[in-house]
């Protein structure tokens, strides 16, 4: 569950919110304003999506500081999140996941203040964050513009690969590409799209690439048009999606947004790379295609990649082609 489910969840209901609430439930994060500065909110655990206890507490941490960093903020502090079943788990394992939150928390210099732990038959782990946006301005879902260009920081197809992990077909030494990325942080990539002056921006995550961008269309009133070749994918997640090896949240993910899907000759397994659920997966922003070559530029400049996927178009809903 996200914030699209929260969203349909509260729907009617007569939430108190003040003056100083600037964006509230539905987006990736909520925004508050209070002494003069715009603090962001947010929170999001997962289950287990590699073996390794450390990599799965760095994963997850970086996963839950996401949102922060695609409002434009710098998380600040957090709350542990820990769902652990004591009598038949070691505890030695959850101080790895302890250990990989830190050290990710420090990369971050985002400072733990706390948490709370639950017996929990599943294991589960995150983060409830607080950051700030330094400059007073922070991006949202809302505000893409026909005419502008979609962007991406990171490949998609994570949730193949962790689904093969899980069937051990594959290790994380197999993927150590597709790990590198989930244990990147979204710091440089904020940092990226609010130079290139971002209209609108979300991280990518459980609902999908498609899903994401859905929200983007859906709450800027536009269309977005994706072009698949231009979709950078992990050539293991197409080895396995052809084999007919997904999650099931790929489907689901696909149920959601087909009803406001135009396909033009996508096979059915290109549309589940593009619905395959994400873990800590790059930002997705729109901007202006006059910053084409700055954002090249920038980006060569901070160290990471960045890909134009497609435009925004007038119309509603998605286009893939």
């Amino acid at each position: 569950m996200g914030p699209a489910d929260l969203e349909r969840l509260v729907k009617g209901l007569d939430l108190y919110t003040d003056e100083r609430t600037l964006l509230g439930v539905g987006d990736d994060a909520g925004v508050y304003v209070y002494g003069g500065h715009v603090f962001v909110h947010t929170v999001d655990f997962i289950t287990p999506v590699v073996n390794d206890p450390y990599l799965w507490g760095a994963i997850s941490t970086a996963n839950s500081l996401s949102d922060v960093y695609a409002m434009g903020g710098k998380p600040l502090n957090a709350l542990a999140i820990v769902g652990f079943n004591n009598c038949e788990l070691d505890v030695g394992l959850l101080r790895e996941v302890m250990r990989g939150c830190a050290d990710k928390l420090r990369e971050a210099k985002t400072v733990l203040l706390g948490g709370h732990t639950v017996d929990d038959k599943e294991p589960k782990f995150g983060l409830a964050v607080m950051g700030v946006c330094p400059s007073g301005k922070f991006l949202s879902q809302e505000g893409a513009k026909p005419g502008e260009l979609l962007a991406i920081t990171k490949p998609v197809g994570v949730g193949i690969l962790t689904k093969a992990i899980k069937e051990g077909m594959l290790t994380e030494r197999d993927i150590q590409d597709a790990v590198g990325y989930m244990l990147m942080l979204n710091d440089r990539a904020s940092e990226l799209a609010l130079h290139v002056e971002a209209s609108a921006c979300t991280d990518t995550t459980g609902f999908g690439l498609l899903g994401h961008a859905y929200n983007i269309a859906r709450r800027s009133k536009v269309r977005l048009s994706i072009k698949f070749s231009k979709v950078p994918v992990y050539e293991e997640s197409v080895f396995f999606v052809k084999r007919k090896l997904y999650p099931k949240g790929a489907m689901e993910n696909y149920n959601f947004i087909k009803e406001n899907l135009i396909n033009e000759g996508l096979d059915w397994w290109q549309l589940l790379l593009l619905t395959d659920p994400i873990t800590s997966g790059g930002l997705l922003f729109t901007f202006s295609e006059e910053k084409r070559q700055e954002l090249d530029k920038k980006a060569q400049e901070l160290g990471i990649n960045v890909w134009v996927i497609g435009r925004v178009e007038e119309g509603e809903g998605l286009r893939v082609c």
